[in-house]
């Protein structure tokens, strides 16, 4: 039973049902696997001791967040792949699929304009926005392998550090996706789908860096400065 719910829980976390930074009660695992929580405390040793999760104060387990390190070379990878997935799928495109995406990026585009953006709401809406174009492309194993590479088989990268302004920027390059697939212009889209790449491994490379000044003790002054380097226009000159 134990390695059944170990291996339950690591789904979860793969699916995306519990992301990076959520805490995640041995009481609600418990109530949602139907056991005690016995084996719900042995699977969490096992998941703490590979780095999956960690304890935080009154023990609470936490579903760590990827390394930002591994997310640039995540999106590197995407970089060159995902834009051959958009023009297979440019070459499917038809009006039904250009309305899905079309909703998607409404969707996104509320989720992110609310008061406290809802940035979950956002990752999940991403991620099937970007699976919705993989899947028109019609290659099965190549859509496989674009997942293998941008889902991280246990925990996908998060918004959690994304400012606004960048989550903006981010579904405004969605925006023009969707124009270039309703233009039904392959060379458009391949280059949008690199470009929104390329920006979403920029904004990981600030979180790295980031991350890496703080954690090195640099003082908060540093920390901006670099914050303010990065940022050379205003998201709605970009």
């Amino acid at each position: 039973m134990a390695d059944d719910i170990y291996s339950k829980i690591r789904a979860l976390i793969a699916e995306g049902v519990y992301i990076g930074g959520d805490t995640i009660p041995e009481s609600e695992l418990a109530a949602r696997l139907g056991v005690s929580r016995t084996p719900i405390r042995e699977a969490m040793r096992r998941l703490q001791a590979e780095g999956v999760i960690q304890r935080e104060a009154y023990r609470r387990a936490v579903v760590v967040e990827i390394d930002p390190n591994e997310v640039i070379h995540i999106f590197t990878a995407r970089a060159a792949l995902e834009p051959v997935a958009t023009g297979m799928a440019v070459a499917k495109s038809d009006a039904e699929f250009v309305d899905s995406l079309r909703d998607f990026h409404s969707r996104m585009d509320h989720a992110i304009h609310l008061p406290d953006p809802d940035r979950r709401s956002y990752r999940d809406l991403n991620a099937q926005f970007h699976r919705r174009i993989w899947k028109q492309g019609g290659n099965t194993i190549f859509a496989n392998l674009v997942n293998l590479v941008a889902r991280n088989p246990v925990v996908s990268p998060t918004f959690n550090s994304w400012t606004r302004e960048e989550l903006i920027r981010s579904n405004r390059q969605h925006d023009d996706l969707v124009s270039a697939f309703a233009a039904d212009d392959g060379d458009w889209a391949e280059a949008a789908m690199a470009a929104h790449l390329f920006s979403s491994r920029a904004t990981y490379r600030r979180i790295s860096e980031e991350k890496a000044l703080a954690t090195s003790g640099s003082d908060s002054d540093e920390i901006d400065r670099k914050a303010r380097r990065r940022v050379l226009v205003k998201p709605e000159e970009a």
